[in-house]
């Protein structure tokens, strides 16, 4: 091979650049050839992508060769992989590599195109080890192919040698845009070296502008993927759910896969997200200052011509990229920064008020721990931006009437779906709905609200204040009042109220009225009388609601909409309360009135009638669908309901064949009454009711202030902060002190539904590297089997200091799943809680293991194997042998445990950490044990520790337990004990008054709070089990005890002293 012209030309610039010798320039060539052989041209720069795997090979040579090379620009430093970047890969690696053939350096990897689907957005001066970890999580997150995904990356799409080829004046005529063009997903890579040093390039900031507005872009929008790398791991930010938890959300289970997605975000590193959210796209510079004029004024759109000419220092292109991509990073840290404590600090809710061309907005506070929870709906409120469309808000339990004024007043009057979720607020009263419904936005199309179960402050008040404001506009709506717990505040005025206002243009309406057992058959049917005739779709809930009766259904029946396409509803009976009757008054007849009535348009009909016995079966059977309610209709119009299941069933009958019969009977004789004869054959319901007509509801109560809140609750009082302090810059939190974690239930029908479920959750569990507390509930997952724990345990972050695992009733894991939990706790737990009870394949080597892996930094410890009847002497020893030093709160639970003894509990009590400061020990065995004794008592009271500030022990159904093992147990309970609660329930039968007593006798005097459980035993008498029930009155009862055996002997003595007096 003879070197061209040209290739010695760029040989000569090489050595000039490298200061080295030509012999050591023709060396370094040399090894370069061998390690990354020319493949062959492809043509199309935009088209010469590279894989991980390919990357990969880049970086192990530069790690063996590295030590060799100096930086160009000082050339005593001897360059490091831990700082190696592109600004010194390229001179060393790249153009020497491609010098002979004035190739691009995928070139060397290929001679076919590599389509590429990613395009990397990147600064040079990022780490190439930190970079290619970027990469290699991007394609692990994403469930790509490590060696067919391709990324455009332009120091290797290039070439080096010929740039001015692959450039242009014209941003949209470079190499960068072309390939942005093909690629379906820009990826962000953000150092920590700057950090985020990408927010201050143009050239990283116009790829961002094309992701985000291109509007000649033929292909659907750019996503737009994040990734950082920090010491604390590499982290991914995908624009929308990866291909697993997508398949875990198109399953049916949408919740599941936003927590998938949550707990793989939530550890991205604040510090990189906050450059973004502060991105100023006209301040970026460049290496060339011709490169940014041409970029900001692309951007502005200015014609070709134009393109030199100084850009504006501000336009609507920058402060759209500004705001959009702010937001976008708000969004990411929201639920971090809240738990951090520096959501204002970071100006979460000025980024997210900023990005007016935002859409869609989501908020479930419930899945933020509670002290956080005002926080999160002050700054979400806060930041509401003008022009979004669709909101939906979920608060369980603390919001109150002052957050409904605060929500109100920032409603976007763009809105056209708003969806609040407000259940068990006791707080909230027709003071906060009507000051909610007096801001709805005129423009709103789609209302769901739900105060269901425990908003009892809500009346007739409310539904009518909320109606009288019910935008004209509205297409769907759905409201839900309901309270199972027994509802008296909402009657039929209220209904009537609501009804009178619903708007006409209505399509769909779902009203939940379940357990408001004020409503009868004249709200049923002033809510008729006022259906939408636009109605499709209606749904109606009026389960528990007694004094609906036929009259009221047959008054619904007779206004349904001709239109209506769906029908739903319940009349369902069950338990409310025992002042409440739950008997229907709903009959055949009722149905029957119903089913006359169904509009011909109908092609789904839903009926619930649990519990109203005066329905038949055969009416059951009928209402599970529309057609055989329609058949039943027909045949009981004929006298033929009793068989016509049968008939049906053998083809006999036909619904068509029921329905001309039933017409033909209606040209018959009169019957017995004047009626067509077939009308005699069954009972008719009762004359539709009138509708309401009534007193009107009250009026509701002005709502609180913001400023004032009416609220007793602390959470919810830290809420009402108005926007303007939220929106104030640089206003810190809480000095940024809180700590992330993470909460989850699983639900055993979801894992069943979705095998995929566990994988995907574990998958984000590794990604959640700086997590430092996790709470996980697998209770009653028959699914998780030993290898589920294994898995699990495999990605637990090794930064985790609490840990909560309940696995209950997961009767599948044996000692090797815990086992293998042991082996993988993180070192640096302080409290770890597992629950295994009733996981009956654990043994005593189950819990020797566990004992084994025990983390020494261990502060509180809580371990549940009750049930679990493998358990022994020997595993309650192997733990006790194995408890950390340094525990100061220590819960044990071996309930049911036949095979644990006084030995047992002797050698729990020999290894107490002389540290514990609280004692919980549960040996509760309610089918009566009679391996624990007096001596089990004695030996755990011996070595009690004297650190000991609470004491709680279950010895229920322990029998052998008598007055002498209590005794022994006061003798020695620690002088600093403030809390003592002891449980000799359920056949604690030896336990007498005089064990009460010599308890009482010596209980310490710190003691400030004691719970005393003594069942109901012939032994205890009824004054010493009442005094029982508080610490001030044993004490009392003890000494009034005390004192009558001495009364009695100072009285005897005085009648022998006046008997031995002479008589006068």
């Amino acid at each position: 091979f003879h070197l061209s012209e040209g290739a010695v030309r760029r040989g000569m610039d090489q050595l000039k650049e490298l200061k080295c010798s030509v012999a050591d320039l023709e060396q370094r060539t040399a090894l370069l050839r061998e390690a990354f052989p020319f493949q062959g041209y492809i043509q199309k720069v935009e088209e010469r992508g590279i894989s991980h795997e390919q990357l990969v090979r880049v970086e192990t040579f530069a790690a063996t060769h590295c030590p060799s090379w100096h930086d160009i620009r000082a050339a005593e430093d001897t360059l490091s992989m831990d700082t190696l970047n592109l600004y010194q890969l390229t001179p060393w690696c790249i153009k020497p590599a491609t010098i002979e053939r004035n190739c691009s350096m995928v070139e060397l990897f290929s001679d076919s195109p590599c389509l590429p689907t990613n395009f990397c957005s990147h600064w040079w001066g990022e780490p190439l080890r930190d970079f290619v970890a970027c990469i290699g999580r991007h394609c692990a997150v994403r469930q790509l192919c490590f060696r067919s995904t391709f990324y455009w990356i332009c120091a290797y799409a290039n070439r080096q040698h010929a740039l001015s080829e692959e450039l242009n004046d014209d941003p949209k005529q470079t190499s960068f845009y072309k390939a942005m063009c093909l690629a379906d997903c820009l990826l962000l890579i953000l150092d920590n070296v700057g950090p985020a040093m990408p927010f201050t390039r143009v050239w990283c900031a116009y790829e961002l502008f094309m992701a985000l507005i291109d509007e000649d872009r033929k292909k659907k929008p750019l996503l737009l993927d994040t990734v950082a790398h920090t010491k604390a791991g590499t982290f991914v930010l995908t624009d929308g759910f990866t291909d697993a938890e997508a398949k875990v959300r198109d399953a049916g289970s949408p919740a599941e896969a936003e927590a998938c997605k949550s707990l793989r975000e939530m550890c991205f590193p604040i510090h990189v997200l906050e450059k973004g959210m502060n991105l100023r796209l006209q301040e970026a510079q460049a290496s060339e200052e011709a490169d940014r004029r041409h970029i900001l004024n692309s951007v502005v759109g200015k014609q070709l011509h134009e393109l030199d000419e100084a850009p504006p220092l501000e336009h609507a292109n920058y402060t759209e990229v500004n705001a959009r991509l702010g937001s976008r990073f708000a969004l990411a840290c929201f639920r971090p920064a809240i738990m951090k404590g520096s959501a204002r600090r970071l100006g979460v809710a000025r980024a997210l008020q900023a990005d007016r061309w935002q859409r869609e907005l989501v908020l479930d506070i419930d899945k933020l721990p509670k002290e956080r929870q005002a926080t999160a709906f002050e700054v979400f409120v806060a930041g509401l931006p003008e022009g979004l469309k669709h909101l939906m808000l979920a608060w369980r339990e603390f919001a109150a009437d002052s957050n409904l004024v605060a929500l109100a007043e920032r409603l976007p009057i763009s809105l056209h779906q708003l969806l609040l979720k407000f259940r068990f607020c006791k707080q909230i009263s027709d003071a906060g709905v009507a000051a909610l419904a007096e801001r709805l936005p005129i423009s709103l199309q789609q209302l769901q609200l739900d105060f269901r179960d425990g908003c009892e402050q809500i009346s007739d008040a409310g539904v009518a204040a909320l109606a009288e404001k019910l935008p004209i506009s509205l297409h769907q709506l759905q409201l839900d009042f309901s309270n199972y717990s027994a509802c008296q505040q909402i009657s039929d005025a209220g209904v009537a109220a609501l009804a009178e206002k619903l708007p006409i243009s209505l399509h769909q309406l779902q009203l939940d009225f379940g357990g408001c057992y004020q409503i009868s058959d004249a709200g049923v049917a002033a809510l008729a009388e006022k259906l939408p005739i636009s109605l499709h779709q209606l749904r109606l809930n009026f389960e528990c609601c007694h004094q609906i009766s036929d009259a009221g259904v047959a008054a619904l029946a007779e206004k349904l909409p001709i239109s209506l396409q769906q029908l739903q509803l319940s009349f369902k009976m069950q338990f409310v309360s025992v002042e409440i009757s739950c008997f229907s008054q709903i009959s055949d007849a009722g149905v029957a009135a119903l089913s006359e009535k169904l509009p011909i348009s109908l092609h789904q009909l839903q009926l619930d009638f649990g519990g109203c016995q005066q329905i038949s079966d055969a009416v059951r059977q009928a209402a599970g669908s529309l057609e055989s309610l329609r058949a039943w209709a027909a045949a009981s119009e004929l006298g033929a309901a009793p068989d016509l299941e049968m008939r049906l069933s053998s083809g006999e009958e036909t619904a068509e064949g029921l329905q001309e019969k039933d017409e033909e009977g209606e040209e018959g004789e009169e019957g017995e009454i004047g009626k067509p004869s077939h009308e005699s054959r069954r009972a008719r319901p009762a004359a539709p009711a009138a509708p309401w007509r009534g007193q009107p509801p009250t009026l509701a109560l002005p709502a609180p202030s913001p400023a004032t809140p009416q609220t007793r609750h602390s959470t919810a009082k830290n809420a009402e902060t108005s926007s303007d302090t939220v929106l104030a810059e640089g206003l810190a939190d809480e000095t940024d002190v809180g700590s992330l974690d993470f909460a989850y239930h699983f639900d055993s029908s979801a894992l069943s539904k979705v095998p995929s479920l566990f994988g995907t959750f574990c998958s984000a569990l590794l990604c959640a590297t700086t997590l430092e507390k996790l709470q996980l509930d697998f209770n009653e997952c028959n699914q998780i089997s030993d290898a589920g724990v294994a898995a699990l345990a495999e990605k637990l972050p090794i930064s985790l200091h609490q840990l909560q695992l309940e696995f209950r009733h997961c009767f599948r894991i044996s000692d090797a799943g815990v086992a293998a939990l042991a082996e993988k706790l993180p070192i640096s737990l302080q409290d770890l809680q597992l629950n295994f009870r009733y996981c009956q394949q654990i043994s005593d080597a189950g819990v020797a293991a566990l004992a084994e892996k025990l983390p020494i930094s261990l502060h509180q410890l809580q371990l549940d194997f009750g049930g679990c009847q493998q358990i022994s002497d020997a595993g309650v020893a192997a733990l006790a042998e194995k408890l950390p030093i340094s525990l100061q709160q220590l819960q044990l639970h071996f309930g049911v445990c036949q095979q644990i003894s006084d030995a047992g509990v002797a050698a729990l009590a020999e290894k107490l950490p002389i540290s514990l400061q609280q004692l919980h020990l549960d040996f509760n065995n309610y089918s009566g044990c009679q391996q624990i004794s007096d001596a089990g008592v004695a030996a755990l009271a011996e070595k009690l520790p004297i650190s000991l500030h609470q004491l709680q022990l279950d010895f229920g159904g322990c029998y052998q337990i008598s007055d002498a093992g209590v005794a022994a147990l006061a003798e020695k309970l620690p002088i600093s004990l403030q809390q003592l609660q002891l449980d000799f329930r359920d056949g604690c039968n030896q336990i007498s008054d005089a064990g009460v007593a010599a308890l009482a006798e010596t209980l310490p005097i710190s003691l400030h709070r004691l719970e005393l459980n003594l069942g109901f035993f012939s032994q205890v008498s009824d004054a010493a089990t009442k005094a029982a029930g508080s610490l001030e009155s044993l004490r009392a009862w003890a000494a009034a005890r005390a004192a009558r055996p001495r009364a009695r002997r100072e009285r005897k003595a005085r009648v022998r002293e006046l008997g031995a007096r002479p008589r006068s």
